[in-house]
């Protein structure tokens, strides 16, 4: 059971740098040693940074979720993809900070006590989605509350591959429509490292319903867009392609959010705790599957630094080697 603590109403408006200064202090007079509190600290600077980017805006504890926690979390593990136990010192920060704001009444609960380590357990962290899940998820997007955005968003990470990140930083000046092509290109990708990542049609189909609406007088084709888009987007070249409901630049942490809400509405039809980067392992495996010698292509495309991140996606998944085992010639009961 969650712990609740009544709260000091009168603390809220410390900013996190004072708070962060005095659990300094509280973890000193816990003796803990001299590296976990300097580990520690460094974690949280970290986290308030990543936060102040990803938002916009620094932290205030009352805007505090465990999906912004949840989110830094994999963050970390995927965009940043740092070792294990470099993530699960974080995470500990984390739910070591978010313990001391409850008991010291900064906090009403304890947002981080969800927020699990990453386990050890190798085989699943590479598998995408199989086709009749990504058809639910699709299916859950486009009947969601802003069904042609969701939809999109879906589409472009699955068709291109693309990050998180990557896909809530996209801006008209970003996208290039042409009749029977298009492009993106990828600034905010891992390292400030700039790529083009070609559209496909599905990509490109999903984009044109989203964005026509706000582009008066620009029908709802791919040809049309083609057509008026450098004309029609002239002026608004560095607005966010997909908004949040304000109206605003749909964040990181709010695009992962809006799939764990398709996810979880699609029931048992999606895996539980697929993400945006299950759709990025589901676009590498599709394409080595089809092109499996195009380990540089595929590199290209995800924007790896190293070929061995990117020849991770040739080792077969777990649910592969299971179907190869049953099939084994040795297995007396195979079909």
């Amino acid at each position: 059971m969650q712990r609740v603590i009544p709260l000091k109403t009168e603390r809220q408006e410390r900013s996190p740098e004072v708070l962060l200064e005095e659990w300094c202090r509280a973890l000193q007079a816990q003796d803990r040693s001299t590296g976990t509190v300097k580990k520690y600290t460094q974690a949280i600077s970290h986290f308030l940074a990543w936060y102040e980017q990803e938002e916009g805006v620094p932290l205030h504890l009352g805007s505090l979720t465990p999906m912004s926690l949840i989110g830094y979390r994999t963050y970390l593990q995927h965009d940043q993809q740092l070792a294990r136990s470099t993530i699960n010192l974080q995470v500990s920060a984390l739910r070591s900070w978010c313990a001391w704001l409850l008991d010291a009444g900064y906090l009403p609960s304890d947002l981080a006590v969800r927020v699990k380590l990453i386990g050890g357990t190798a085989g699943s962290k590479r598998e995408g989605l199989a086709k009749s899940h990504l058809n639910a998820l699709l299916r859950q997007a486009q009947a969601s509350r802003d069904g042609s955005r969701n939809y999109a968003i879906i589409q472009v990470l699955v068709q291109t591959g693309i990050r998180l990140g990557e896909c809530s930083a996209l801006t008209f000046g970003d996208v290039t429509f042409r009749e029977r092509s298009g492009s993106l290109l990828i600034r905010a990708g891992k390292g400030n490292k700039v790529r083009t990542v070609p559209l496909n049609a599905s990509a490109r189909e999903a984009l044109v319903t989203s964005i026509s609406p706000r582009l008066a007088g620009v029908p709802a084709t791919a040809k049309a867009m083609a057509a008026h888009w450098p004309k029609a987007t002239s002026e608004r070249r560095s607005e966010a392609v997909f908004l949040s409901q304000k109206g605003g630049a749909l964040t990181s942490s709010a695009m992962g959010q809006v799939i764990a809400e398709l996810v979880a509405a699609a029931g048992p039809l999606v895996p539980a705790g697929t993400s945006a980067h299950h759709l990025r392992h589901t676009f590498a495996r599709s394409y080595l599957a089809q092109y499996p010698s195009d380990v540089v292509g595929l590199a290209m495309l995800l924007g790896h630094r190293s070929l061995e991140t990117t020849r991770l996606y040739s080792e077969p998944a777990i649910s592969q080697l299971a179907t190869r085992l049953e099939r084994l010639a040795l297995n007396a009961y195979a079909e």
